[in-house]
């Protein structure tokens, strides 16, 4: 059972890397953002980088998230 769950582990991973490089590069950056780097940005944050309003930076990780999330389900 734990090399199976190894590998569920290994495929799951392998699936969100290709779910994440298939979204656009502002999305990948606002998920990359928002909750994989050390020091995590706040939406205020991203949409001043992008001039855009808060909000909009929310809809799209909300966007992004479900992408992400539909991809690594079995």
């Amino acid at each position: 059972a734990e090399l199976e769950n190894d590998n569920y582990e290994a495929q799951a991973t392998d699936q969100l890397a290709v779910a994440l490089n298939n979204l656009d590069a502002r999305s990948q950056d606002i998920i990359k953002a928002r909750w994989l780097d050390e020091t995590k940005a706040t939406l205020q944050d991203l949409a001043a980088k992008y001039n855009i309003s808060a909000e909009r930076v929310r809809q799209l990780e909300t966007n992004a998230l479900k992408k992400l999330k539909s991809a690594v389900s079995f």
